[in-house]
């Protein structure tokens, strides 16, 4: 049968393209209306209003697709047919060639490759990243969506174009709810690349986009419609959100919440069920009817005293419907004030064409004055801003564009040529006005978006149509129109999921600007559907370690993660109830015997019939152990022989300088280390010091938070230093943490001269995930403790470069595979230089001042990798620049402990701008030899100087800041950062997220 349906499209074909083209259902959407038909609502013949047949003529299936172009320059023998378990074609399969005639059309005019048919291959392994996020549509809603998800998660984009393709089953999470799988799909990859792709197995569905309505196709099919029903997995909006969207009313509301201005609206709702909350200063009416019998009095009363109400500046109305099937200008019209009869018959008209939950909105016209220009006296224009839900559900507004046309007509997107915001502005003499309205309307769109989410937040699962549903783009139209003698942007109406076409047009017409629009939309896509693989997996952590680190637990509660801990507290320790599946209480702290360890805790689990998912640790001391249980048990993690050279430092620079050979793409490896010795006995100190020459540094094997590090000038006061460490830390009691499980012999090596930089990494079978920079100010004197961080880096680009690709070699070398890790490095006059591996997350502030500024949370990452899932985190500009500071116990310990720094962190950790870590509060094992820091004190600002100002004045009210702790010396390396020197083209609007410049598409973009 299929073949039959393709012979005759084909055969009809004719060398004309046949495609999807929205604008004819809008242009052409005449409504008809019988006049004889009888009033559903009353049994009576309805009284005719010619008008009535411009507005209520239903555009046929056929026309919403629509012959256009005059060449096929591809193959259309391919394999679009439904999956062999398919016994009959769908109907609605009768257009699925238009659909690839669609997608071919314009991957062809825009220079990208056609689409390659693979389903002769099936697919039978699934992506690293698990995640498979599935478009129900036509391409030409959403070829931006699929090229930038293309690029962001090659492979994991896949467009549907028939419901055949998907099958149904219940869930194995929840049999109560639905599980989607997709047997078919047509793939995108980077660079632009498809594919029309068959997997065997079929793929879970994680991320479920429907454009198949009947609302938006207008009523060429509805076939995605009851795919939505108890949907498990995550979706952008469903029908019931988009019945909110859609209702402009409802929209005018939550504009007037926003604080956007909106015209004067009076509306009658038909049959509607939404309870419109009101603001009391809202120049807004509804009056709800039931019925369309006996109206035309209501309404025309409402109207004129409606009328009666406005300002003397409102001299033309508009009137115009309401609904999910009512887009594209479709029955709007317009009217002088001064004739209310016209108004008044074209609103009862217009309300006798609607269908229950639809609505008709009177009200004052939006536009620019016709007196301060000849343009403005014929012409109008429409402002788009497109808003995307971005990371941690922060609303963006990505893009700007106009569209200009007829002042006397309605203006929408398919009757107007897309341009930017700023050339429109400067065409209509508006320039000094620019940057106001700008920021206006940037603003306030994203507080649209923001305040749409707070209202689906206290939704009910039924009243969001499904536990997954919620908005993650709009867009919103404006017009500018004066305001106590200046021009501001007027909110028109919120149009829903399918909203990004005119934005993807604009892109295509300005290619470097593609994917702007839709980035933070497709990162929410990943990060939902990422967030849904995780829940439910069963995580085996070892150590949890200080009490500081507790928030690693609630990380893994929020994300729906089980943890089985095995650690030693006791068995009615607080975080264990409330925080972990299950404990396993466990002491595994003599390091020594790690495999032992391994093999006793694979037992526990197996007696008590605990199965897992992963297995990780943030305790540095655990990192072996995490390795050796992973490696037996054929999980996901670091790696053993990676893990070990890791945590014992001579062995990091043993293995690395021995890799001399030739690289083609980066430096060769052994140029990132320096002379280390390890040391077992004070005997050996003379020979390792000759080798490695004077001053050195001494430092324990397998020591963390540089504990006992100290700068030696000559063998007497090594040998010294030598012997008190070792008489001082003789096992993991005597110091918790630091690496004394393994051991406490010693290492020599040379100094290393240079700023000091900490690299964090995310790596996934080798491959480079992400990384963040840091740097660090001056150590104390007389010791390595840490003083002054910031974020992001303030070198330059290039060196950020140079810092990342050496921490990623030097983790990659030494044989560590997947996990989140940490390096610290130095940048001397050579470049990056070594310090030390840490095969773990950065410890201190590290994942806080991540998760601020980049979004990024390694918690989870290290979970996912954990359960072996590939994370695909947000490339993004930073959003604000940290900076903090550490406290010491020699230095800080009364201040600590004092109430009154007690109640000054309790009022900090309720401000946005400022970060407060607690490090360690446990002064026991501190000495002027191995104190560790107690806390860090960090600022959040828009730029380096500010957040230096803040932090320094901050410092100084907290009386952190004394003579002997100078922290204007630690923060004075701390300039203007690269980002801020080095200028970079901006977005159309103030989309922060990803400012990059025009060429960096084509480089590896996993520097931040």
């Amino acid at each position: 049968m299929f073949k039959r349906i393709f012979n005759k499209r084909f055969s009809q074909f004719n060398g004309h393209c046949t495609v999807f083209h929205r604008s004819i259902r809008r242009d052409s959407f005449f409504i008809q209306q019988r006049m004889s038909a009888k009033n559903k609502d009353s049994g009576r013949q309805v009284k005719k209003y010619p008008l009535a047949t411009l507005f209520l003529k239903q555009l046929t299936a056929d026309k919403y697709t629509t012959a256009l172009g005059s060449y096929c320059a591809w193959n259309r023998h391919v394999n679009l047919s439904p999956p062999d378990f398919v016994k009959e074609v769908p109907e609605n399969d009768k257009h699925i060639y238009n659909y690839y005639d669609a997608l071919q059309y314009t991957l062809y005019e825009t220079n990208y490759a056609e689409t390659e048919d693979r389903t002769t291959d099936p697919r039978t392994t699934l992506p690293g990243s698990g995640i498979s996020i599935v478009i129900l549509a036509s391409p030409v809603e959403c070829m931006a969506i699929l090229l930038e998800g293309g690029r962001r998660c090659p492979g994991d984009m896949l467009l549907v174009m028939s419901k055949s393709w998907i099958t149904v089953v219940p869930s194995d999470l929840d049999p109560s709810m639905n599980k989607l799988l997709v047997h078919k799909a047509i793939s995108f990859e980077s660079g632009g690349r498809s594919f029309i792709d068959v997997f065997d197995p079929p793929r879970r569905v994680t991320y479920f986009v429907n454009f198949f309505t009947r609302s938006i196709t207008d009523g060429q099919t509805g076939d995605g419609e009851d795919l939505e029903v108890n949907l498990e997995c995550p979706m952008s909006s469903s029908l019931k959100l988009v019945r909110r969207t859609d209702d402009k009313f409802w929209t005018r509301i939550i504009m007037a919440e926003a604080n956007v201005a909106y015209p004067a609206t009076l509306a009658f709702a038909y049959k509607v069920s939404l309870q419109y909350d009101i603001p009391n200063d809202a120049k807004l009416k509804v009056v709800k009817l039931s019925s369309k019998e006996g109206i035309e009095n209501v309404m025309q009363e409402e109207i004129l005293s409606f009328l009666n109400r406005l300002d003397e500046n409102a001299d033309r109305m508009v009137v115009k419907p309401s609904g999910v099937k009512w887009h594209g200008s479709v029955g709007v019209t317009f009217h002088p004030r001064n004739e209310p009869k016209r108004i008044i018959d074209a609103a009862i008209q217009l309300f006798m064409a609607l269908d229950a939950g639809d609505g008709i909105l009177v009200e004052v016209f939006c536009g620019p004055d016709e007196n301060d220009s000849e343009l403005m006296r014929d012409y109008s224009f429409r402002l788009r801003a497109n808003v995307c839900r971005g990371p941690n559900d922060v609303p963006i507004t990505t893009t700007l564009i106009c569209g200009v046309g007829k002042k006397n007509e309605p203006i929408n997107g398919d009757n107007t040529k897309p341009q930017s915001y700023e050339s429109t502005m400067i065409e209509w003499g508006l320039e000094n006005d620019m940057e106001r309205i700008k920021k206006l309307v940037v603003k306030g769109s994203a507080n649209i978006l923001k305040s749409i989410i707070r209202h689906e937040n206290a939704l009910t699962i039924e009243e969001k149509g499904g536990i997954g549903a919620q908005t993650d783009v709009i867009g919103i139209d404006y017009f500018l129109r004066k305001k106590e003698g200046v021009y501001v942007p007027y909110g028109i109406e919120v149009n829903s999921h399918d909203c990004t076409i005119n934005c993807q047009l604009f892109e295509f017409i300005n290619p470097s600007l593609s994917g702007y629009s839709v980035a933070p939309l497709i990162q929410t896509m990943i990060d939902r559907s990422q967030a849904f693989l995780i829940a439910g997996k069963k995580i085996l952590l070892l150590n949890l370690g200080v009490s500081s680190k507790r928030f690693i637990l609630d990380s893994a509660k929020k994300h729906r993660i089980k943890v089985v801990l095995v650690d030693t507290f006791p068995e009615d320790s607080s975080p264990i109830p409330d925080l972990v599946d299950q404990y396993i209480q466990y002491d595994s702290s003599d390091h020594t015997k790690d495999d032992e360890h391994a093999d006793k805790i694979i037992e526990i689990l197996e007696q008590q019939d605990i199965g897992i998912d992963g297995c990780c640790t943030f305790w540095e001391d655990c990192g072996p152990l995490a390795a050796i249980i992973n490696e037996k048990l054929d999980l996901c993690g670091a790696g053993v022989k990676g893990a070990l050279a890791a945590k014992k430092k001579s062995e990091t620079h043993q293995v690395l300088s021995r890799r001399t050979g030739d690289i083609p793409h980066f430096p060769r490896t052994y140029l990132y280390t320096e002379k280390s010795i390890h040391v077992e006995d004070v005997n050996d100190l003379p020979s390792a010091v000759e080798e490695v020459g004077l001053p050195c540094i001494l430092k324990l094997e397998y020591g963390s938070s540089a504990v006992g590090v100290k700068l030696c000038h000559d063998l007497e006061e090594c040998t010294k230093m030598f012997t008190g460490l070792r008489e001082h830390l003789t096992c993991e009691s005597d110091h918790p943490g630091i690496g004394l499980g393994h051991g406490n012999s010693m290492v020599v090596m040379k100094p290393i001269v240079g700023t000091e930089h900490d690299v964090d990494l995310v790596l996934f079978e080798r491959q480079l995930v992400a990384a963040y920079v840091s740097d660090n100010g001056p150590t104390r004197p007389g010791s390595f403790t840490e003083t002054a961080a910031c974020m992001p880096s303030c070198l330059r680009s290039d060196k950020v470069g140079q810092l990342v690709t050496a921490a990623y070699q030097c983790c990659t070398e030494i044989g560590l595979e997947s996990g989140v890790f940490n390096v610290e490095l130095k940048m001397t006059p050579t470049g990056p230089k070594l310090i030390e591996i840490n095969a773990r997350m950065g410890g201190f502030y590290n994942r806080h001042w991540i998760l601020k500024c980049y979004g990024v949370d390694m918690v989870r990452c290290a979970f996912m990798i954990a359960s072996g899932i590939k994370p695909i985190p947000p490339k993004i500009v930073p959003s604000c620049h940290i900076m903090g500071v550490m406290c010491v116990p020699s230095m800080h310990a009364e201040v600590f402990l004092s109430q009154k720094f007690k109640d000054a962190v309790a009022e900090l950790k309720r401000q946005e701008d400022v970060i407060y870590t607690l490090i360690e509060d446990d002064f026991s094992y501190a000495t002027a030899k191995t104190e560790e820091p107690i806390c860090n004190i960090a600022v959040c600002a828009k730029n380096t100087a500010k957040a230096k100002s803040k932090l320094l004045a901050l410092c100084s009210n907290l009386e952190v800041t004394t003579e002997q702790y100078d922290i204007p010396h630690y923060v004075s390396q701390f300039s203007a950062s690269s980002a801020e020197r080095e200028k970079t083209p901006s977005l159309p609007a103030d989309y922060s997220g990803t400012t990059r410049n025009i060429d960096q598409r084509s480089l590896n973009r996993y520097t931040v």
